[in-house]
């Protein structure tokens, strides 16, 4: 029996399960959440949900969110444990110790970079998202899928393909998307409010990124730079970084882009993005992770040596690539 029937199987027989996603929370993470947690109580199972860290203010407006709970309350390491979004146990920040001491983990994901540190592991990096391997296992339970359940996936899916937009997008990612219209959701409503309407603090903390800008290797390498100070003068909080390493790959004739976010004296976040490089190797060859074109890492050391090795090593691989 394959890991992805011995998953259905248990689902379908046990009563009770932890849900946990990973820190820093996207729409995938979120969204893969509290579809998962809704499907399996509508199935009648009991079901707590858990991240580390808040969810971000736009994704709020999903069914569940308040539900979540963000301190451990893992005291049964008997109970399966469902891991939904992440590569690897340090993404989980403060629940690390109980998946890992659990004796039942089941990982469910999508990403290339997977450590495969479940008893179970169902990662399928065939998949746009996290959530397109959510809604099967719901059709698999045979969940019937609300409007709220709808959303959730919808938010996870459109999330992780930027809109659509990403070489992840699938025929099969249209056709989950497009049963998930079925149920009555509004996508032009969801898509103003996860990617359109932003806080004034945003801007305010992309204006400080953009004068950062700087470019390298013939200007197929763009560069900004934020600290923790930078954040706290903008009035911007954590949920302010996110996207803002998009707009190092958006400008012409860049291959790839690099925020750098001075998190204390020691601790440096690196986000990447491409349009044809893998940046999960790159991130990989940093002890990060991710997608094949956003991925990042967390690193220590004092931020100019820090940054001096990850431009040497995206060089490298800028250098690398076929004329």
């Amino acid at each position: 029996m394959t890991d992805r029937a011995k998953i259905i199987d248990r689902l379908k027989k046990e009563d009770t399960f932890y849900l946990i996603s990973h820190m820093l929370p996207d729409g995938d993470s979120i969204g893969s959440l509290l579809a998962m947690g809704e499907g399996l109580r509508i199935i009648g199972k009991k079901v707590t949900l858990f991240t580390p860290g808040h969810i971000p203010r736009k994704y709020s407006f999903l069914k569940g969110a308040e539900l979540v709970k963000h301190e451990v309350a893992i005291d049964d390491p008997e109970i399966t444990i469902l891991v939904l979004d992440s590569s690897d146990p340090d993404r989980l920040g403060i629940f690390k110790e109980a998946v890992m001491n659990s004796k039942n983990v089941i990982n469910i994901d999508h990403h290339v970079t997977n450590q495969r540190f479940g008893t179970l592991n169902l990662v399928d990096s065939s998949a746009a998202a996290t959530g397109e391997i959510v809604y099967n296992i719901l059709e698999e339970l045979q969940v019937p899928i609300n409007e709220s359940i709808a959303e959730s996936l919808y938010v996870a899916i459109s999330t992780d393909t930027g809109s659509f937009k990403y070489e992840n997008t699938s025929p099969n990612t249209h056709r989950v998307i497009a049963a998930l219209l079925e149920n009555g959701i509004n996508p032009g409503s969801i898509s103003h409010m996860i990617f359109d309407e932003r806080p004034l603090s945003f801007y305010m903390l992309l204006k400080e990124a953009l004068s950062s800008l700087e470019m390298y290797e013939g200007r197929s390498l763009a560069v900004m730079t934020l600290s923790k100070d930078i954040k706290e003068r903008s009035g911007a909080t954590s949920d302010d970084l996110e996207g803002i390493v998009n707009y190092t790959r958006n400008i012409e004739g860049i291959e790839l882009g690099i925020l750098f976010y001075v998190d204390g004296d020691r601790e440096v976040k690196v986000g990447f993005r491409s349009k044809v490089l893998d940046v999960s190797v790159l991130a990989g060859r940093l002890n990060g992770g991710g997608h094949i074109r956003a991925a990042g890492a967390r690193m220590e050391g004092d931020f100019e040596t820090v940054k001096g090795k990850v431009i040497a090593e995206a060089c490298k691989m800028l250098k690398e690539l076929p004329v």
